[in-house]
């Protein structure tokens, strides 16, 4: 009766570990990926004349595509681990994860010099 009870007790700790490693590396992976588009947006705004008011289309086009991998980024990542995440955020759509990228300072600072990405 004990090593049944003691093997039951080492596959719940096995299966604890197993989620909290899948959440820190969901953690681990949203620090990575937020790292990454805070140096690919900040080697973009870097590389803009400091007088222009507003984004070429050109440019509009690569700062909208910086922006779009950082969406399916955290959203692949939020998908890898959905299983381990909190009941909240387990349902998260990709759709979820645009509007919070969006709703962000920085987006809404760049919204009034006419700044909008498509994305999807």
């Amino acid at each position: 009766m004990k090593k049944i009870l003691f093997s039951c007790f080492l596959m719940g700790c096995a299966t604890s570990n197993v989620a909290l490693a899948s959440v820190e590396q969901y953690v681990a992976a949203v620090d990575k990926i937020s790292k990454q588009y805070k140096q690919e947006t900040r080697n973009f705004f870097s590389g803009l004349d400091a007088q222009q008011s507003s984004f070429t289309p050109q440019q509009q086009v690569q700062f909208c595509g910086i922006v779009d991998n950082y969406v399916e980024q955290l959203y692949q990542a939020a998908d890898r681990n959905r299983d381990s995440l909190d009941r909240q955020f387990r349902q998260m759509t990709k759709q979820d994860v645009i509007h919070q990228v969006m709703l962000s300072k920085e987006m809404l600072i760049l919204k009034k010099y006419n700044v909008q990405c498509d994305l999807k």
